[in-house]
């Protein structure tokens, strides 16, 4: 048996709490360093190991590379990775490690084991954000018990003075790197969300990130030296930055010393001064406050006050908003650094009627009459921060737009049905359904879930049927999809799919779209090596190679760009379907100049043209006479855009490694060594791979 905890995953620094067994009291676990918020940093070590908190923020201060910090903020991104040493990472991996090294060191020191947890989250956390943070919950093997939100665990920890009368009080949660607004009207036994919104994108880090910038501008100025220049100099000044941001809130005026390459400077910046260049960023948080006061039709006058939550709240500029906005200074009686935590852990107990669970661990602290007591217990109703809808079109049928199924600030768990009216056949029935969180009209401007597909729909006689999909916000604001045949009565089972790449589409009129309007059916990416091996006759034969091959390519349905690379990479041309642009970039691509050697790889670049899939098939088609310096760089970055559907035909000729082209390469039979005195025909073969989409060159 063990005990329940809340979590406070947070973005510069993670909290643990359990309930005290004998008030009934949550309390914060103290970490081995004896301090009750530990820092979100971890060290990856060469022998295997993982330095966390205290000890792996002091090797991120002296710049490890091998430290990582901040990764909250990319929670759920798909395109967010970091490599160390060797292995990739994303932010579910990175957090689930933290969350486990967490859990081991609460364990150790209460000496009890944990069966379950809540972890809190950002308000304005997507359902890919909250996702991820459940995966990750569950990779550090913990029982996730519940998702709740940081403002709302706030709202329990406040609730633990007991008050008669209700308030309705504004929490405003500034953590290191994500920012919550949020209003509850909190009773003796409920707490009732009003609104949320928020920016998981600003936080604190983002006013070190100004003190830093400011130090590095007066040192340049002083110095004539740019230290963001230097990778380690940059992480050691973000350290000092905090420590500055810090000392601001009590201290008027701050010296900072500075040594750099035998310089020792100091810089002194004041408190006007650090306001005066963060100013922007308090003003989109008072822009994010006064949106959700006017979402929920309310005014600071019926605002009975603010809880401050989050470690950046203390700058002093926050409590000056604050008490000029509200008209009075902030609420006390919550600890900015452990009133999520300490909210979490009451929630981690509690059913969602505020009654409290059967203790793991032990019997809590006693009501009078009998039952178990956890301080602080309420009801809780919560909202969703974002709205739900779909991909639909417009009632004039002139465009795609967001059909909100389910609003922002709706009460969860809460679900809606729509029905679909579809045409069945004899087989192969499917309906596809892209879910969007969001509030705007047009679809891109929201954030696209997943692709929907519901399939195994019978067909009906007559052939149209109702097929009935339910959208659903579970407690956790995670979203679920399911469907009904309305005719057969039977539930349809509904696969989850990757967004596609190219979403374009639903920028066009439906009827363009549906239509088959014009799209490319090829894209070609001509990556061209003009290392100095290339000079005089190489360089001529490839050009003449490369123009007999856009000869051979469609205009009406291809279209071609063209990258040259050696020790840097330039985008000589974007993709165009103007042949005779295309004709004439090559022409001069012995004018060129991207140096001499081969330090470069060009499949970044490509990718970067490509990743907008506009049409059905894409290719690189890499020419190179010569070996490259950083191999495995250049596999890493081939292999990304092999996992993205793009084709990669390696080319070489000369000293080319036919080894390494066939790393490159798609596929080996896309790899080929061949000569000068073939270059055109080997590029004729591929114009002719390309238009047939066969599987090889076979030139070798």
């Amino acid at each position: 048996m063990g005990i329940r905890v809340g979590i406070d995953l947070g973005t510069t620094f993670s909290a643990v709490a359990r309930i005290d067994p004998g008030t009934g009291k949550p309390v914060v676990i103290k970490n081995s360093f004896g301090a009750a918020i530990t820092p979100s940093v971890l060290c990856f070590r060469q022998d295997g190991s993982v330095l966390f908190g205290e000890d792996a923020k002091n090797m991120q201060a002296v710049g490890d590379p091998n430290a990582v910090a901040f990764f909250k903020r990319s929670m759920g991104k798909d395109m967010f990775s970091v490599d160390i040493l060797g292995k990739s990472y994303d932010a579910t991996d990175l957090s689930a490690i933290l969350l486990r090294e967490l859990k081991d060191e609460a364990q150790r020191q209460t000496g009890e084991s944990i069966e379950g947890a809540v972890i809190t989250v950002p308000a304005y956390f997507t359902h890919k954000e909250r996702s991820a943070t459940i995966e990750a919950g569950r990779r550090a093997g913990l029982e996730v018990i519940a998702i709740i939100n940081e403002p709302t665990a706030a709202a329990f920890a406040y609730g633990l003075t007991e008050r008669a009368e209700e308030q309705t009080v504004l929490i405003y949660d500034l953590g290191g790197g994500t920012f919550d607004v949020t209003l509850a009207r909190i009773k003796r036994k409920e707490i009732r969300i009003l609104g949320s919104d928020g920016n998981h994108e600003l936080g604190g880090k983002d006013w070190d990130d100004c003190i830093a910038r400011y130090l590095a501008g007066e040192f340049l100025e002083s110095y004539g030296v740019d230290l963001t220049e230097d990778p380690e100099m940059v992480a050691s000044l973000l350290v000092t930055a905090e420590s500055v941001k810090k000392q601001l809130t009590s201290r008027d005026q701050v010296s900072v010393p500075i040594a750099y390459q035998g310089i020792r400077g100091t810089v002194e910046i004041t408190e006007e001064i650090f306001e005066s260049v963060s100013q922007f960023l308090l003003g989109t948080t008072k822009d994010v406050t006064q949106r959700l006061l006017e979402s929920v039709e309310m005014t600071w006058a019926q605002v009975d006050g603010v809880i401050l939550v989050g470690g950046s709240t203390r700058m002093r500029m926050i409590r000056d908003y604050v008490t000029e906005m509200c008209g009075k200074p902030p609420l006390g009686g919550v600890n900015v650094d452990e009133a999520v935590a300490l909210g979490a852990a009451i929630r981690a107990n509690i059913t969602e009627k505020g009654e409290a669970v059967p203790a793991l661990g032990g019997l809590f602290g006693r009501r009078k009459g009998g039952g178990l007591l956890v301080q602080g217990a309420k009801a809780v109703l919560d909202v969703t921060a974002h709205s739900l809808g779909m991909i639909s079109i417009s009632p004039d049928g002139e465009e795609y737009i967001n059909s909100v199924i389910i609003r922002k600030n709706t009460q969860i768990p809460a679900a809606n049905t729509k029905p679909f009216h579809l045409r069945t056949r004899s087989k192969g029935n499917e309906l596809e359904v892209y879910v969007l969180q969001g509030e705007f009209r047009r679809p891109l401007d929201n954030t696209i879930l997943h692709k929907y597909v519901i399939s195994k729909i019978q067909r009906t006689d007559p052939p149209n049927s109702v097929i009935e999909v339910t959208y659903q916000y579970t407690a956790d604001g995670v979203v679920q999809v399911s469907a009904r045949q309305k005719e057969t009565g039977k539930t349809l089972p509904v696969k989850v799919e990757p967004v596609p790449e190219n979403m374009s589409w639903t920028d066009l009129s439906p009827r363009e779209h549906q239509g088959g309007g014009k799209a490319p059916a090829v894209d070609v990416v001509l990556a061209i090596d003009l290392s100095g091996s290339m000079c005089g006759d190489p360089t001529r034969k490839a050009i003449a190679a490369m123009q007999d091959f856009v000869d051979q390519m469609d205009e009406d349905t291809a279209r071609i760009g063209i990258v040259a690379f050696a020790d840097q990479v330039r985008e000589v041309l974007p993709l165009t379907g103007d042949f005779g642009r295309v004709r004439q970039v090559i022409s001069g691509l012995a004018e060129v100049d991207v140096g001499v050697c081969n330090e470069a790889q060009p499949f970044t670049a490509a990718y970067g043209m490509l990743r907008k899939r506009e049409s059905d098939v894409r290719y690189i088609v890499v020419l190179t006479d010569g070996c490259w310096s950083n191999t495995s760089y250049a596999v890493d970055a081939a292999e990304r855009c092999h996992r993205s559907e793009m084709e990669v035909m390696a080319l070489g000729f000369g000293s080319a490694d036919y080894d390494f082209l066939k790393k490159i390469a798609s596929t080996d039979d896309f790899a080929a060594l061949t000569d000068l005195s073939q270059l055109g025909s080997t590029f004729s073969k591929i114009a002719q791979a390309i238009g047939e989409g066969s599987a090889g060159l076979s030139v070798l």
